[in-house]
């Protein structure tokens, strides 16, 4: 299969999953969770689907209960694609906004520093 096909794959899934998610699962009141990116294998078999969770601390019970509705999840994405076979769904949590928090933390020691020494 192309990139490209493999692409528009990943963001229909995350479309048809975020659906999913505000239909079928009900998170605590005080949780956000995002589906931030879909990674799809070039054969289309796996997807790895990318959470981001707010409260970070509720990101394990996030995933048990993400993990627990995976093949109600597998089920309601076959019945909504037009695929031959349904890629296998699984779930991961996207550090990324962690990660930019520290960098931008960072940043703003590293100026307090240099505002201190000038």
């Amino acid at each position: 299969m192309s990139q490209q096909r493999a692409e528009q794959i990943a963001e229909v899934i995350q479309r048809k999953m975020n659906d999913f998610f505000i239909r079928e699962i009900e998170f605590p009141q005080d949780v956000m969770v995002t589906i931030t990116e879909v990674e799809v294998t070039p054969d289309l078999k796996h997807a790895l689907m990318l959470l981001s969770v707010l409260p970070i601390t509720k990101t394990g019970t996030i995933l048990k209960m993400v993990n627990s509705r995976l093949k109600h999840a597998r089920h309601f994405l076959s019945a909504q694609m037009t695929m031959r076979q349904c890629p296998e769904l699984k779930v991961t949590i996207d550090n990324s906004a962690l990660k930019h928090r520290k960098i931008e933390k960072i940043l703003e020691d590293i100026n307090k520093e240099s505002g201190e020494n000038t």
